[in-house]
């Protein structure tokens, strides 16, 4: 009788077997946005996407797109941190 394998296995090897390991990977980045940079950077921001490496985030307006430039070394690091270095290589402020 075979045993029975978790679900934290099973789902990650299935990702992988069909090539989506690296997509879903990116979508964990987006999801994860409001605890990488807080509460408040959060809602004035938007992730829209990740793709090669290149965070795309919608920013409330050109205050908010300054500071977070200013800011945007320690997201980068804060992500790095969380996800693994390489995983987003710059972030772009729409």
């Amino acid at each position: 009788m075979a045993h029975p394998i978790s679900l934290e296995k099973v789902i990650p090897d299935t990702l992988k077997e069909f090539g989506l390991d690296k997509k879903a990977r990116s979508y964990s980045v987006i999801t994860a946005w409001p605890k990488i940079v807080g509460e408040k950077i959060a809602k004035a921001t938007h992730p829209e996407k990740l793709d090669k490496g290149v965070l795309t985030v919608k920013v409330k307006n050109q205050v908010w797109r300054y500071e977070l430039q200013m800011q945007k070394p320690g997201i980068m690091e804060k992500i790095a941190q969380e996800f693994g270095e390489g995983m987003v290589r710059d972030i772009q402020w729409k």
